[in-house]
């Protein structure tokens, strides 16, 4: 009878290869990275648009690298002693979510006891900040409300504001106030087309000096029946030659020019200008036809 090697057990380790390692700490770094994410989308709002748009990937790509790490460090600690089996991948995802839970906890402890000093501090009263200092007091509905007309377009220009916020300060009674917010790199589009139809000029004007306002509303905005809105339009870098094409039949020699000197004013926008007055806009748009600068 053959005698047979007797049965060796297959090691602990060999029940999890380094490839479901791999897919494991993946699976956790990505549930932290997203629940990163949606944190910070709950602090804003829940809105995405501006600068918050452009930091999300951040506090994705932040976290996901940070668990990426916790998890390794604890698969070559824990991992070894546990033998690097199921149980033991249970356990290292397990304070993967830990570790990120605490350093998250932590964070908001900091962040929570930053705000609390800005609150009482008599900057944060008077709706102002220290020289050099951006605000980022998050201001409650109720407390933005009974605000003197100053603290809240304070908070209108460099304010962290959630969608409650914009909505609130949209419909101000203040029109510097609304004109502060229309001004704001991060206020949402649809926010900014809808306050680009406000009811004061000086609001449609700071609306209309936004790059990111669309063709349609600058086109509108080139309608307009006063002239500081026109002329906002006619400096934006941004308004299309549609819209400059209805500003260079103006009367006014100020908003001719500007259109006479605008980067995308295109032959027919220089053309238009062409109307025998000899003035300074006429001279430069004939300049640039002759020298094929017009876009």
């Amino acid at each position: 009878m053959m005698n047979l090697p007797p049965h060796r057990p297959v090691p602990q380790h060999e029940a999890w290869p380094l490839s479901a390692s791999i897919v494991a700490s993946l699976a956790v770094a990505a549930a932290i990275g997203l629940a990163n994410v949606i944190d910070v989308l709950g602090v804003a709002g829940g809105e995405i648009g501006g600068r918050l748009l452009a930091v999300l990937p951040i506090y994705f790509i932040a976290a996901f690298a940070m668990a990426q790490l916790v998890f390794w460090l604890l698969r070559g600690s824990v991992g070894r002693l546990l033998g690097l089996g199921t149980n033991a991948h249970a356990v290292v995802a397990g304070l993967t979510f830990l570790a990120a839970g605490l350093m998250h906890y932590a964070e908001s402890g900091g962040v929570q006891r930053i705000l609390r000093e800005q609150a009482d501090s008599p900057a944060a009263h008077d709706g102002s900040c220290p020289p050099g200092v951006a605000c980022t007091l998050l201001r409650p509905a109720d407390e933005l409300k009974e605000s003197d007309a100053a603290a809240r377009r304070a908070v209108a220009e460099r304010g962290l504001l959630n969608a409650e916020g914009f909505a609130l300060l949209l419909r101000d009674p203040d029109p510097d106030v609304r004109a502060a917010l229309a001004r704001r790199a991060d206020l949402p589009q649809e926010l900014l087309e809808r306050i680009a139809g406000d009811r004061h000029p000086d609001v449609r004007a700071a609306a209309a000096g936004s790059p990111r306002l669309s063709d349609e509303a600058m086109n509108s905005l080139a309608f307009d029946r006063e002239e500081r809105v026109r002329l906002a339009v006619a400096r934006n870098r941004s308004a299309p030659p549609t819209a400059l094409q209805m500003l260079a039949a103006s009367a006014s020699a100020d908003i001719r020019l500007l259109v006479a000197e605008h980067p995308r004013a295109s032959e027919p926008v220089l053309q238009r200008l062409l109307e025998d007055s000899a003035d300074r806009a006429e001279q430069i748009a004939r300049a640039r036809l002759r020298g094929g600068k017009a876009r």
